[in-house]
């Protein structure tokens, strides 16, 4: 872009309208300059050239006369851009304030322009490496660049007009060019220089004169492909992470309309099938229509900083957001939202007001504790609560496995709501909790005066308070095989009688346990009684430790830090960055590892974001000898052992550093190497 600033000359001389021929003739010389301006009572009314006055002379050899001036004048801001008119001789520019600050002629500013645009060609040309060459029709060199003689090593004083043909070596016929025939990609060289490049006719109205070989040093235009490939490589797997990921990636541009979308769709979240059918659409379109409450664009839009929320569809889907403002020059370009559905699958978390929620968060074991908040979405934990479901109507036992902290107690309450005995008592007791001298008049009760300290009224033990309902026998692999012979005979014959009483008592209950212990090898060390195992493994299920259902871990993060929030009235959020910390953690405390961890990270962190650094230090930093874990859940042959922790390796290290370039420099191997796996895991 070119304004008439770039190309005015300063006005040196003004005469008055009255001048004479002489006078003026006088200032022409004396300021050596071939025009001057004319002013009338201040004002500039034209201008007055050397070939005007000459012109006076010789009709009228006087110098005495008046002078004649033209006033073809078009008078422009000097800040306007260049454009040109017809009836125009002369361009007068003026300041701000309307000064004559300069002027130039047509002519003048069509060669300055014309000069202005070659020296941009030339700066962009050699900026850009390419080195041009000209011939005539005999191939002799008439122009070429500074750029071509870098890569030749010549200067042009020693290459014009020397035949181009006979220097250069290469196999192709340049008689095809002047033929009219363009060649793409030619490969020669000069002064053992390589170069590659295009050759091409010149044609001066329509009539071929030469031609125009244009080139690159063949060096510099491979390590240009190569990088061209890496980004071509680079572009492919940033589409597989975008593929892969769980999150769905918006930009909103600063007007609130959605210009991009990327990552998982959520369709059902949207109501629509595609991500093409929102794209240019406001996001406000959505809130006013409530298909979606809140609308995040304006809530970071309004704080003017990075937000979070929790976004409820009128399909009873929940959606986990970060909107994070993108400013330019201190002025909103756009909004970046990365959301990630949360949404149980049988139903929606809960409100926070649910009054539930605090007694959730709690081990009770007092026999009134409320039921415990399943939160869950991936398929292994859904197929499990349908299997849970079914199971739940009839009165089989039921045996829970797992490891520790998987939320067996939690199963055993949703047992117990989903089955006829709901509304009557669900009793837990822990059977490594409770001393053994004690367990047995915790389960069955006493009567007064039984032993010494016995209360003088007795005591119903939990098996009689759980009459019509629920009794949950948590890490039954802890009770003593002395209490597991009683509990056995009260399993079959369904009465109890209490410490020091003489008459059963007959009790209807259902029984649910649960262990963390592999209750198989302990009946083959004889630690548990066979026939009291199979009178527990009725009914088995297997609880998935989290590692094994990492689509479970941000609901269930998000639930604890809504509930922590409310408990200890704290505001904090976390960043995608973190959540991708913990679902890339194995969590050998499995859910109440990480319940512990989202405690610790909203009480000792300062900031209102936990961010990815937050994560990475409670998580591994605090225990030194802690270290990431890869697994192989079942035996295989040794080479598919190595491509599972390979892939492992790949699919955490792509969630944590999101391109091939960085993951290759950390797993060592090239980022060709990385994209290839990738491709084999779509």
């Amino acid at each position: 872009m070119i304004i008439w600033q770039d190309i005015l000359k300063p006005i040196s001389v003004f005469v008055d309208i009255h001048s004479t021929v002489g006078a003026v003739v006088q200032k022409l010389a004396d300021h050596n300059t071939d025009i001057v301006f004319v002013k009338d009572k201040g004002s500039l009314i034209g201008y007055c050239t050397i070939e005007l006055l000459m012109n006076q002379i010789t009709q009228k050899e006087d110098l005495t006369q008046l002078i004649s001036y033209k006033n073809d004048i078009l008078q422009v801001p000097q800040s306007s851009h260049v454009e040109f008119f017809h009836n125009v001789s002369l361009i007068i520019g003026k300041n701000d304030n309307g000064e004559v600050i300069g002027y130039t002629t047509i002519e003048q500013a069509q060669h300055k322009i014309s000069e202005l645009k070659l020296k941009d060609l030339n700066l962009l040309l050699h900026g850009a490496g390419v080195g041009i060459i000209r011939t005539n029709i005999d191939y002799k060199i008439e122009y070429m660049n500074e750029t071509a003689e870098n890569i030749l090593g010549f200067p042009s004083s020693f290459l014009l007009f020397r035949n181009f043909k006979t220097l250069l070596n290469f196999n192709k016929n340049l008689d095809r060019v002047m033929n009219g025939e363009t060649l793409v990609s030619v490969n020669s060289s000069f002064n053992f220089k390589h170069i590659i490049g295009n050759f091409y006719p010149l044609r001066i109205d329509g009539k071929i004169t030469g031609l125009i070989h244009i080139f690159f040093l063949r060096e510099d235009f491979e390590e240009s492909v190569q990088e061209l490939d890496f980004v071509r490589n680079l572009n492919s797997d940033l589409q597989a992470v975008y593929a892969s990921s769980q999150e769905q990636i918006l930009v909103i541009d600063e007007n609130g309309k959605i210009i991009r979308v990327a990552g998982m769709f959520l369709s059902h979240f949207w109501k629509v099938d595609r991500p093409e059918q929102i794209i240019g659409k406001h996001i406000s379109e959505y809130t006013k229509k409530n298909i979606f409450q809140p609308n995040v664009f304006e809530l970071c839009q309004k704080q003017k900083k990075k937000v979070t929320a929790i976004q409820d569809s009128m399909g009873n889907r929940r959606v986990w957001s970060v909107a994070t403002p993108v400013y330019h020059e201190g002025k909103l370009e756009k909004v970046v939202v990365l959301s990630r559905d949360i949404t149980q699958e049988n139903s929606s978390i809960p409100n926070h007001s649910d009054e539930g929620f605090n007694h959730s968060l709690q081990e009770r074991d007092d026999i009134n504790n409320k039921e415990k908040q399943l939160v869950y979405r991936s398929k292994k934990i859904e197929r499990l609560v349908a299997e849970i479901k079914r199971v739940a109507q009839f009165n089989s036992t039921i045996l829970l496995e797992g490891e520790s902290g998987v939320g067996k107690e939690v199963f055993a309450h949703q047992i117990h709501s989903a089955s006829p005995r709901s509304k009557q008592q669900f009793v837990r007791i822990n059977c490594g909790a409770i001393p053994e001298t004690l367990i047995e008049s915790e389960l069955f009760g006493y009567e007064k005066g039984s032993f010494t300290g016995a209360d003088k009224s007795g005591k119903a033990g939990l098996f009689e308070i759980a009459h019509n309902g629920t009794l949950f026998l948590d890490e039954i692999g802890e009770l003593p095989l002395n209490m597991q012979v009683k509990l056995l005979r009260v399993l079959q014959e369904r009465e109890v009688t209490r410490i020091g009483g003489v008459h059963p008592i007959s009790i209807d209950v259902r029984i649910i346990t649960a262990t963390n212990k592999d209750l198989r090898e302990m009946v083959n060390r004889g630690e548990f009684r066979e026939d009291l195992f199979y009178r527990l493994y009725v009914i088995p299920f297997r609880i998935p430790s989290l590692r094994e259902r990492k689509e479970d871990i941000l609901p269930l993060s998000i639930y604890f830090l809504e509930q922590f929030k409310q408990m200890y009235e704290i505001k904090k959020s976390f960043t995608p960055e973190a959540i991708e910390v913990f679902e890339t953690y194995s969590w050998p405390g499995n859910v109440r590892e990480l319940q512990n961890i989202v405690e610790r990270l909203i009480l000792l962190t300062e900031d209102e974001w936990i961010q990815r650094e937050h994560a990475l230090k409670f998580i591994y930093g605090e225990v030194q000898r802690k270290k990431k874990q890869l697994y192989v859940l079942e035996l295989m042959p040794l080479k598919e052992a190595v491509e599972e922790l390979e892939t492992q390796l790949i699919e955490r290290g792509m969630q944590t550093y999101r391109t091939a370039d960085k993951l290759s420099k950390i797993l060592g191997v090239s980022p060709a190497t990385i994209s290839r796996r990738m491709k084999k895991l779509k």
